[in-house]
């Protein structure tokens, strides 16, 4: 069985006083707070609250068996970069399809970014690095497929990019910033409106603290 068929079963058998929409989301916002709360000092007391307040909803075996998803998600991402989240996401029907929610698939995101990193190789070899911006980045497939590009090439994406990435969908904002922080990239991710410019929360992955940035000058 696939490490994404082992997430899905294990997700599936917590359901029972939850859905399965609902379980996912805690999912994802328990790993996000963990990955947050790693280096993240400035939001730590925040979410470990809000992490408290998700767990204990959960019996202790049903916490477990998320803990085991999360430990999953990081060996998929090993065996390949592609944009796992998404994909369950959409296996498990939960995408809102009346908000047009549909995740670019990660072979479609690889081409794309083949083309995308014709012009970044160019920034990386002048500078030593690039930087990409994302406003609409869903699940993240297309960062992936970028990192993924990169990895191919001989470029290391977790010293050589540098990513700034936005959604309206919180939810999908962490699904991204989940995997960005699994992967070690450094990244900025807000949930945001790109048209107003309204912030409504800021995420550090673990490895951009960890290079000396410091958040309280942003």
């Amino acid at each position: 069985m696939s490490t994404k068929k082992k997430i899905i079963r294990k997700l599936q058998s917590v359901t029972g006083k939850y859905s399965i929409n609902t379980i996912f989301i805690d999912w994802i916002h328990l790993m996000a707070y963990t990955c947050s709360n790693t280096l993240d000092n400035l939001h730590f007391e925040e979410r470990e609250t809000l992490y408290l307040s998700i767990i204990k909803k959960y019996s202790k075996d049903q916490v477990s068996t998320l803990c085991e998803c999360f430990a999953l998600l990081t060996i998929a991402l090993e065996e390949d970069s592609i944009d796992w989240l998404g994909e369950i996401y959409m296996e498990l029907n939960l995408a809102n399809k009346s908000m047009g929610q549909c995740f670019t698939p990660n072979h479609i995101a690889k081409l794309m970014a083949e083309l995308t990193f014709i012009s970044g190789q160019t920034e990386v070899i002048e500078s030593g690095q690039m930087n990409y911006y994302e406003p609409c980045c869903g699940s993240g497939s297309m960062i992936i497929g970028l990192i993924s590009v990169m990895q191919k090439k001989g470029y290391n994406a977790q010293t050589q990019l540098i990513v700034h990435c936005e959604d309206l969908d919180e939810n999908c904002l962490l699904m991204t910033y989940v995997q960005l922080s699994l992967l070690g990239i450094s990244a900025i991710c807000q949930v945001k409106n790109s048209l107003t410019n309204e912030v409504f929360s800021t995420w550090y992955t673990p490895f951009l603290l960890k290079n000396s940035f410091n958040p309280n000058k942003h």
